[in-house]
């Protein structure tokens, strides 16, 4: 099945390079993301049924029938396009769906400073982070860069070592040897959290767990408690916010930890949280990195920013603390 055949009146914007986005919440409400910008395109579908079959279509592309009472599916395309759609009985505006492209290639550290999203400082940084393998946590809002960025840190990782991913559906998109990549999209009866378990037993020097969302979270600490390099991505607004969500996805799993408890464990595992905001104007910055360093007499998290984006100015600058990393 060709692109045109699949994709029907929105092919075109489909296989638009600069496109990076499209959602559909209706047959007259269309809008996409191209560089950046949101742009509406309301007339491409005459009814409801046009977008239904586009979602029937895209699944057969990769051998799935639709289950139609779901009334929920997502897939990946072969080239790592993600789509989620929505329909039936749970969707109020009949079928919705949401596609999100791969970029073609990895982008890199320079064109990141290029593009106004880090300097040269930042990048220093990161770089050391990955190659000293400290246990990190990527957080950002939504539609941040997570995981381009992470694309972009797996590369600063030492060539010697060897690479596990885990994701729920496959997002990660990097080229490079001693790497295995595992994903729970047509797993059976398999969680993120499963899925952990049984990497733990395959060898890596780093762990890669893209989109912590459940139980799979404290997982990820015991790993880094462990000895493991870990980096985990997941969806917050700042450095202690993705700490705190750590704690309640912990809190909201089976092991029946007390918040003191868990606060102790991710305190003592996680080295460094790196921020990454899509802006109210659509500029996407890497905000902060943070040094986590234990836990006060009050029991609260020990943060020392090693690296900052000041809004007010639109710049970036290195701490005494980052000054302090880079030599060290």
């Amino acid at each position: 099945m060709n692109v045109e055949q699949m994709m029907g009146p929105i092919s075109e914007i489909f296989i638009d390079p600069k496109v990076s986005e499209i959602i559909v919440d209706s047959f007259d409400d269309v809008y996409y993301e191209c560089e950046g910008k949101i742009v509406e395109s309301n007339e491409l579908f005459k009814n409801s049924d046009e977008i239904f079959t586009i979602i029937k279509n895209i699944f057969r592309s990769v051998g799935r029938e639709l289950d139609e009472q779901a009334g929920y599916a997502d897939c990946r395309l072969e080239d790592g396009t993600r789509v989620a759609a929505v329909y039936g009985p749970i969707s109020l505006n009949g079928p919705a769906l949401v596609i999100r492209k791969m970029p073609k290639q990895n982008l890199t550290f320079d064109e990141l400073i290029k593009f106004g999203c880090i300097d040269s400082k930042g990048v220093e940084v990161l770089k050391k982070v990955m190659e000293k393998g400290k246990n990190t946590i990527l957080a950002g809002n939504a539609g941040s860069g997570k995981t381009t960025v992470a694309n972009i840190l797996i590369d600063a990782i030492q060539k010697p070592w060897r690479i596990v991913t885990v994701e729920k559906t496959a997002e990660l998109m990097f080229s490079r040897k001693r790497s295995l990549r595992l994903e729970t999209a047509d797993a059976k009866q398999e969680s993120m959290l499963d899925l952990i378990k049984k990497a733990s037993h395959l060898r890596a020097d780093y762990f890669i767990v893209n989109e912590l969302q459940g139980g799979e979270s404290f997982e990820c600490v015991k790993l880094m408690k462990e000895g493991y390099s870990v980096l985990g991505t997941l969806m917050a607004n700042g450095c202690l916010d993705a700490l705190k969500r750590i704690e309640l996805l912990s809190l909201m799993s089976s092991y029946g930890f007390q918040i003191e408890e868990v606060r102790q464990q991710i305190a003592s595992g996680v080295d460094i949280v790196i921020n990454q905001t899509r802006l109210e104007n659509g500029k996407r910055k890497l905000t902060q990195v943070t040094a986590i360093e234990g836990l006060n007499e009050e029991g609260k998290y020990i943060m020392k920013p090693l690296y900052c984006y000041d809004d007010s100015s639109d710049s970036f600058y290195l701490t005494k603390e980052g000054e302090k990393f880079l030599e060290s």
